[in-house]
């Protein structure tokens, strides 16, 4: 059985909710002790996981190439401090639905990227989820506009 379904729906339930946990979190904090605190307990918690589940250890990570090493630090500082950096001030303005529902549409500009710079082909109906998903964004977006 294909799990990815499953999976990505659990996913996003733990993005959603953790989402809730950030805004209720950062009511007494500054925004770089947020993601410094996230970040920090994000990293304690892959070391143990690695120490535990893996009988390679770190030894894996001897043996990968040196733009590897680049593109997971473009992804990282995209992402671990640019992205939460902007997602979390973002609680600050709009809240956390609006918020998350805007940011959401990152998978469609992951499309967005990959069509371009990893020439991926999307068959029609893709492009019609894409379509559905920003519209669904735009709705969520508005404010009591009848």
């Amino acid at each position: 059985m294909d799990l990815s379904i499953p999976l990505s729906i659990l996913c996003a339930m733990a993005w959603g909710i953790q989402a809730v946990f950030l805004k209720i979190a950062m009511r007494d904090i500054t925004l770089y002790g947020a993601i410094l605190i996230t970040l920090m307990i994000n990293w304690l918690i892959v070391i143990v996981l690695i120490a535990l589940a893996s009988e390679k250890g770190f030894s894996e990570f001897h043996h990968l190439p040196g733009s590897t090493y680049l593109f997971f630090m473009m992804a990282g500082v995209l992402n671990y401090f640019l992205g939460r950096r902007f997602y979390y001030s973002s609680f600050r303005f709009i809240g956390v639905a609006q918020a998350t529902a805007i940011s959401a549409t990152y998978p469609i500009l992951s499309v967005g990227f990959a069509i371009l710079c990893l020439t991926e082909k999307l068959a029609l109906r893709q492009y019609f989820g894409v379509v559905l998903t920003l519209a669904g964004v735009y709705l969520l977006i508005l404010k009591g506009k009848k």
